[in-house]
């Protein structure tokens, strides 16, 4: 310290002695409030001649520090180091700013065990909690999950908080328990799961896959990066060839791509029908909503058209996963901004193609954070989502549950590592045989990664662990045509059940096509039925043989109405040797009075026939009881009694063998006579 200092000092400390000691009696009631502040202005000038003693020093400190920020912002990471290791130098052991600044850059540059250097010098000059919580996030990414929960218990013990961020603290510090107990269990299992980036992924940001039901094609959003920037988010699509993805990806053909943004969607098990997200169109009805198109061979997908029925709102609308029956499909919802309450939503549609019923998923899917991503699998019944709730690795996580009945789901599975990492996740699905998956994520190691730029994301492949494989399910293809020509008749009425009544598929065929993919699980036989206006209906009885058989196309072949008097449905069943029609037997019967309902100037007559088992009149009664249920059930739907007849033939007009259990099979049937 300069002499003028130490002068200036010694003078102000005796004036302070004089005025407490040597002005009299009659100043002895102000000695106290005169000591104290002349005692006050002391230390205050201490400390000001204490800092002119350093200002060369700290000016020189802080304006390297100034330099590292400042060639860092630029991209100029060695000249960056150089100024930084300089700030360091200069500002001794009591400046800590560029010591933290470096211990972020470390870690910012990989390098996370010699960022925890760092924070350990600035430590040794200031006590500060954010170092603690600095050093806490380095150990976790370092893996060193004992001494990461260490050093957030040391930032909670030294922070002053409010009961609210109390609660915060406590609930974050679960979650890296819990972090740990998730990737002692990896360890533990030898890390058996890899996840590797695909082929085809580039620089473009790419996220929300949809694979078809053969995963052969995977539909994804793509959005390009210029110069930094994001700019147009567009619809690409991924093929195999040879069993091997190609190396690069390319925008769909056709309409549904435009100068603004399109992305979010899923695509139809037989690839010939999407659902996907447009914002701010003239047609649509909130900020976001959800549209359909078609695929055509030739043109691409077709000009898209919004959804029909209650899904758009004035809300936000978007990420639309289909289920492979043709009649749900699950989508999230969220407020304007789509910032927040974003929760899953379920969506059923009705015979007339409308999805007339919306709901909110239960608290197994939606808790009180956001929900979004939802994909549900081929089995129909296993939902893959994404969710910010606790316990969780990162920002948010990929969860998984099983619905176990309409309205039942189990609780949800954190799908631990390596699908969740410290970033935040983004979607997840999953192919139709349960043994691979695709995911987008941001896996960047920002302190605080941010989903919205989304600079590291990209689309990854992985096999899928044992315990989060939904059912497994195989495809089976099949294609409405015109008996006589062979055309495909697209948007015909389809419906695939098992024997026992379960639902497979129930919807139309494919606009341009005529395609149905069936995704069953290669144990059932079904039943399958198919009408369209201005055709006779048509049902059939499936074989498991003929599904296994993926390579063969199962044709469904409609008769024009005017090409035939009458037709047969196999799919009408009775308890053996009675005449109370099965409730399996509604698929059938519907088509029935569709095609009355759609043609009201036809009459029909029932007729009931038999195999050859029992007398002859007992099955000439069976017949013609069989016959008249029919017969009654379409009176009780509303047909006209005046436009229907019911008649038995007994055992007497066979159309097969009765030697053999498949011939009798077929002579047990009901016959539809069209006048």
């Amino acid at each position: 310290m300069h002499y003028l200092q130490w002068f200036f000092l010694w003078r102000v400390h005796q004036l302070i002695q004089f005025s407490s000691f040597s002005m009299g009696m009659r100043y002895l009631r102000r000695r106290t409030k005169v000591l104290l502040m002349g005692r006050i202005l002391y230390l205050f000038l201490l400390v000001v001649m204490m800092s002119f003693s350093t200002n060369g020093q700290s000016k020189s400190a802080i304006a390297n520090f100034q330099k590292a920020q400042e060639a860092f912002k630029q991209n100029d990471v060695e000249r960056g180091w150089v100024f930084l290791q300089k700030a360091i130098k200069k500002g001794g052991d009591t400046y800590y700013q560029p010591l933290i600044f470096a211990g972020d850059r470390k870690f910012k540059e990989g390098e996370v065990l010699k960022a925890i250097g760092f924070y350990d010098k600035a430590l040794q000059i200031q006590e500060l909690s954010s170092i603690h919580l600095k050093k806490s996030i380095v150990y976790k990414y370092a893996a060193e999950f004992e001494l990461a929960i260490e050093s957030y218990q040391l930032y909670i013990e030294n922070s002053r908080m409010s009961k609210d961020r109390f609660r915060v603290s406590e609930l974050a510090l679960d979650n890296l328990k819990f972090t740990k107990k998730k990737y002692d269990e990896y360890i533990s299992l030898g890390k058996p799961l890899e996840v590797a980036k695909l082929i085809f992924s580039d620089e473009k940001m790419e996220y929300f896959p949809s694979p078809t039901g053969d995963d052969q094609k995977l539909l994804f959003t793509a959005r390009m990066v210029r110069d930094g920037v994001s700019i147009d988010e567009n619809l690409f699509v991924a093929e195999r060839s040879g069993g091997y993805w190609e190396s690069s990806s390319k925008p769909v053909l056709g309409r549904v791509n435009t100068r603004v943004n399109e992305g979010a969607s899923s695509i139809s098990a037989d690839g010939e029908y999407m659902v996907f997200t447009a914002c701010n169109r003239p047609d649509g009805i909130g900020s976001c909503d959800l549209y359909y198109s078609y695929y055509d061979p030739v043109k691409g997908w077709g000009f898209p058209e919004l959804l029909p029925g209650k899904i758009n709102t004035k809300r936000w609308e978007s990420q639309p996963t289909l289920g492979p029956n043709g009649t749900t499909l699950y989508f999230v919802r969220g407020s304007h901004n789509q910032a927040e309450d974003l929760d899953i939503m379920v969506a059923y549609k009705d015979d007339e193609g409308v999805w007339s019923t919306v709901e909110k998923l239960p608290s197994e899917v939606n808790s009180s954070g956001r929900e979004r991503s939802p994909f549900i699998h081929f089995d129909g019944r296993t939902l893959y989502f994404v969710s910010d709730r606790s316990p969780s690795i990162g920002g948010s996580d990929f969860f998984m549950v099983k619905r176990d009945s309409d309205s039942t789901w189990s609780e949800p599975i954190n799908l631990g590592f390596p699908l969740n990492s410290f970033g935040d996740e983004f979607s997840l699905v999953v192919n139709a045989a349960g043994t691979h998956g695709y995911l987008s994520s941001n896996r960047g190691i920002d302190l605080v990664p941010d989903m919205d730029a989304m600079a590291e994301m990209d689309l990854y492949e992985f096999a899928l662990p044992e315990k989060i494989k939904p059912d497994q399910r195989l495809f089976k293809d099949f294609i409405v045509v015109h008996s006589s020509t062979g055309i495909p008749l697209g948007l015909s009425n389809v419906k695939l059940k098992t024997l026992n009544e379960q639902e497979v598929f129930a919807g139309t065929s494919s606009k341009n096509t005529g395609l149905v993919r069936a995704m069953h699980d290669g144990k059932s036989t079904l039943r399958v039925s198919a009408y369209k206006k201005g055709f006779l209906p048509y049902s059939a009885i499936v074989s498991k043989g003929d599904l296994m058989d993926a390579t063969r196309v199962y044709e469904l072949p409609l008769i024009p109405l005017n090409s035939a008097e009458s037709f047969v449905l196999r799919n009408l069943l009775f308890d053996t040797d009675k005449s109370e029609l099965l409730s399996a037997s509604e698929q059938e019967l519907i088509l029935l009075k569709k095609l009355l309902v759609d043609n009201p100037e036809l009459n029909a007559t029932i007729v009931g026939h038999t195999d050859n088992q029992g007398g002859k009149s007992y099955n000439q009664r069976l017949s013609e009881g069989r016959a008249m249920a029919v017969l009654l059930w379409l009176v009780d739907e509303g047909i006209d009694l005046g436009r229907l007849n019911a008649q038995g033939e007994g055992m007497d007009r066979p159309v097969a063998s009765n030697h053999t259990q498949e011939g009798r099979a077929l002579n047990r049937r009901t016959e539809i006579q069209l006048h």
